[in-house]
């Protein structure tokens, strides 16, 4: 499995507070059997602000640690970017990260309100050749009450990233059931764990993977939680 969506690089946001948590988090990953992470630290202003080059100075430090440690998974960096009218240039200074210097962009919505920003904002993305990928819709409370807030976004070409401990109830009911509608309708592209910290979605993908199957069959299942993964990572488009 690949992991586009965590919290693992410590000391950026409100994922790991050090070093050693971020290794036993990766550790945590590997035993589940993820191979390769893209690190998504919050970019949000002006709670979490740390630029790219902090956040990979960091990462630098996390793969020495791994490599010493002997853990057979691949780091990548990425960033999830806050909805804001200035995304464009936070991605051109540098601030931000595309995942993994590719032209995809993870992008996270308001949860309880709509935003003007996002259809100008994505258009505008999309208009200058990003693939954005919006994080964790089911969490939305404007998609649990109608998911055809999304459709206008599908037919742009926008992917979409859910959360695996979504479909554990973490987020609640309403987030668990809307993601499930989602998958039957495979209007999902990825899964991946949105993880903060130890003892979390990594040592529970057990039972995760055995509720998804239930509703993601065959070449579905494998392309949301690796196959489309790894197309981002290699920058390529398929919608």
């Amino acid at each position: 499995m690949i992991d586009l969506h965590c919290h693992i690089i410590y000391d950026t946001d409100d994922g790991a507070k050090d070093i050693e948590n971020s290794i036993s988090m990766i550790k945590e990953a590997f035993q589940a059997g993820f191979t390769k992470i893209c690190c998504t630290p919050h970019y949000l202003a002006p709670q979490y602000v740390k630029s790219k080059q902090e956040n990979f100075e960091k990462l630098n430090i996390i793969k020495q640690r791994v490599k010493e440690e002997n853990i057979d998974i691949e780091l990548f960096l990425g960033n999830e970017i806050y909805i804001t009218n200035d995304i464009k240039e936070l991605i051109k200074t540098e601030e931000v990260s595309t995942m993994a210097n590719t032209n995809y962009v993870l992008v996270e919505f308001p949860m309880m309100f709509k935003t003007y920003l996002a259809e100008s904002e994505i258009n505008d993305l999309i208009s200058r050749k990003y693939n954005v990928i919006i994080a964790h819709p089911e969490r939305y409370s404007y998609v649990q009450k109608d998911i055809r807030f999304l459709d206008s976004l599908i037919q742009k070409g926008v992917y979409f990233q859910g959360n695996y401990e979504s479909l554990l109830g973490k987020y609640g009911n309403q987030a668990k059931k809307t993601l499930i509608k989602l998958i039957k309708e495979k209007k999902i592209d990825f899964l991946s764990s949105d993880n903060h910290k130890e003892n979390s979605t990594y040592t529970k993908m057990n039972k995760i993977i055995k509720v998804l199957k239930k509703y993601a069959k065959d070449e579905y299942f494998d392309n949301i939680t690796k196959y489309n993964q790894e197309k981002v990572l290699k920058n390529i488009v398929f919608k």
